[in-house]
């Protein structure tokens, strides 16, 4: 690549500092919320502290001591008393609403033993001989130790174990008229409520901050993307910006080849220099419609319209006509050029032969063009394998002693719009667009391309392409068959035989006069689709064919042919053959006239053999 030419690179912009401000803003008001959340969890816990040492302390002076002195045995049980306390209980835990209240002794040793609680399922912790010992509960421990120092205990929520059984308690000293402790009274709620707002609150600041650290890295990612796709976006740019000064120079070249060959031609006064400068415009002419073609064919790709059209050929033939093609070149540069054909290919496939010849055209003109004089080229076709179904696989390789290829140019070899060296357009001509081209058609046809090359070392192309095995008959053809197999068309063939061309532009209608001159066809123009539809109206019969132009003015050729279509004796195709004749070339294109009620498609410009072949099909084979 041309050193004076730089890549995009990426930069510290100002979508960089907005998202960090961003983000730190979030970051902040992640802290802040989380801060908040646990401000509202620690209002919570008070609340709930304060809600179990209230009803506690209450609970410490509900029942007396002479009431709890009543129970010490399990014969005290039996007493009245027992249920009248108990229901006392169920009643004061439902105005205070606690789960339990309780009270209970302790024996000065490291036991406790439960007086009374509003329990009835659990009538067991009162019974006189059941003692609980402290060195099993740590946390039971401590709590006695707080009443019998007159203190009251609280569970401590922050570090709450399940040795409790999931509840939640406070418990208060009981006095005596002397101030000494007599039992203590407790009361507990579940946990439930308590754990499910803790595990809230901690379920929202997880997701918090995990929506934090996505959105940071979706932020983070995206940018990086963003910036990825603008570089891309800005060599993109730079390519087709290279593309389009080729382009103009690519086109400009043989333009003016042709205008100062114009002007050669007039002022020439002998024929032979008025045929060598035709001959120079001819020549530039085809170079043009080469590039107009893979600027064509480059916007297929892009649209992704680009379509394989299979037809019956024979292999060798479309080698033929590559070799017509660059055989001229390769005698003009004194170059060796060697083909080799596999005896195993079918001499008759079905496939895209036009696309096929396009590929290996292309590929042997670049060389020719690559190579130096006296070099040599290397043609190889080959049978790869043939399957079930008639399917088979061809490998073609293009070899030359030119100057090569390095690694870093391989690496943008197929891309659109780029050539191997900024340099090559301006030393060797060409769009760079003739490989990105044949690498989709390949792809196309079910194949792969390679290439194998080093600098100063020629280079390889090796592709493959898959095709079918034509049931056509495969005998041998002489040299003088015609490539389609089809009689050749004679002066004065279609002497008998009227046609009908509507075309608003003059020198179209003049061109195609004048290259139908010798087949003796009787021709009548119309300048629009409206003045087509009242010639064939008015004579229904006399028309054997219409080259119909899309474009045109007062009418266009789809509605001229829909019109023509509805006309009582012209219903039918077979009655009048309608052929478009348009620069429209797109396959869309195409099926907007077979809609439209046309048989077939000529595009322009117009190649004499093209329309041959047409008028052959729809005059002569009728």
């Amino acid at each position: 690549m041309r050193k004076d030419i730089k890549k995009a690179t990426p930069k510290f912009s100002f979508v960089y500092l907005l998202f960090f401000l961003s983000s730190l803003i979030m970051l902040i008001v992640a802290v802040v919320f989380s801060f908040f959340v646990k401000n509202i969890e620690q209002e919570r816990i008070d609340i709930l502290q304060n809600h179990l040492l209230v009803a506690a302390q209450r609970a410490s002076t509900y029942l007396t001591v002479e009431e709890l002195e009543l129970f010490h045995t399990a014969e005290d049980m039996e007493k009245p008393e027992w249920e009248e306390i108990r229901a006392k209980l169920q009643q004061f835990a439902e105005e205070t609403s606690v789960l339990y209240v309780y009270y209970w002794r302790y024996d000065g040793g490291d036991h406790i033993q439960y007086i009374i609680d509003n329990d009835e399922d659990e009538e067991y912790m009162v019974h006189p001989e059941l003692f609980f010992d402290l060195d099993s509960d740590e946390i039971t421990a401590e709590a006695v130790f707080k009443i019998e120092a007159g203190e009251s205990w609280v569970t401590e929520l922050g570090v709450y174990t399940e040795s409790w059984d999931g509840l939640l308690t406070a418990v208060v000293p009981v006095f005596n008229q002397d101030g000494t402790v007599y039992c203590g009274a407790g009361v507990d709620i579940s946990d439930e409520a308590f754990i499910s707002m803790r595990n809230s609150i901690r379920i929202m600041e997880f997701v918090l901050f995990c929506l934090l650290f996505i959105s940071f890295l979706t932020g983070f990612f995206g940018i990086r993307s963003y910036n990825k796709k603008a570089i891309q976006s800005a060599n993109d740019s730079l390519s087709k910006s290279r593309f389009l000064s080729n382009m103009s120079h690519e086109m400009r070249t043989p333009m003016n080849a042709i205008i100062g060959m114009t002007t050669i031609g007039k002022k020439a006064e002998s024929i032979e220099e008025k045929n060598r400068a035709l001959n120079k415009i001819g020549d530039a002419s085809s170079h043009l419609l080469g590039v107009i073609n893979d600027v064509l064919d480059m916007a297929k790709i892009e649209a992704d319209k680009l379509e394989l059209a299979p037809v019956e050929y024979n292999f060798e033939r479309a080698i033929q006509k590559v070799l017509a093609v660059v055989n001229f070149r390769v005698e003009e540069k004194e170059q060796r050029l060697i083909v080799n054909i596999d005896k195993n290919i079918p001499r008759f496939l079905l496939g895209d032969e036009q696309r096929l010849v396009q590929i290996i055209t292309n590929l042997m003109s670049n060389a020719v063009k690559f190579t130096p004089e006296g070099g040599e080229i290397n043609l190889n076709a080959s049978l790869v394998c043939e399957e079930e179904n008639d399917n088979c696989e061809l490998c073609i390789e293009v070899a030359d002693s030119g100057i090569g290829i390095s690694d870093e140019q391989k690496a943008r070899l197929f891309q659109a719009f780029e050539q191997a060296e900024a340099g090559t357009s301006r030393q060797y001509g060409g769009t760079g667009l003739g490989l990105a081209i044949s690498k989709r058609i390949i792809e196309l046809m079910g194949g792969i391309i390679k290439v194998e090359s080093e600098l100063g070392k020629g280079a390889k192309f090796i592709f493959t392409v898959k095709v079918k095995r034509s049931d056509k008959c495969s005998a041998p053809m002489s040299d003088t068959d015609d490539i389609r197999g089809e009689e050749t068309v004679t002066n004065g063939m279609f002497g008998d035989k009227n046609l009908l061309v509507a075309e608003d532009v003059e020198i179209n209608r003049e061109i195609l006069l004048v290259l139908l001159e010798d087949t003796g066809l009787n021709i009548d123009c119309a300048e629009n689709g409206a003045e087509a539809l009242k010639m064939v109206e008015a004579a229904p019969d006399k028309y054997d064919v219409v080259f119909m132009d899309v474009q045109m003015p007062f009418m266009n050729g789809h509605e001229a042919t829909r019109r023509i279509r509805a006309l009582p004796n012209l219903r039918t195709k077979a009655k009048l053959p309608i052929i478009a004749m348009t620069a429209n070339v797109f396959k869309s294109d195409i099926e907007d006239c077979l809609a439209a009620g046309m048989d077939d498609h000529l595009g322009k410009p117009l190649d004499i053999d093209r329309v041959m072949e047409k008028l052959h099909e729809y005059l002569i084979k009728q």
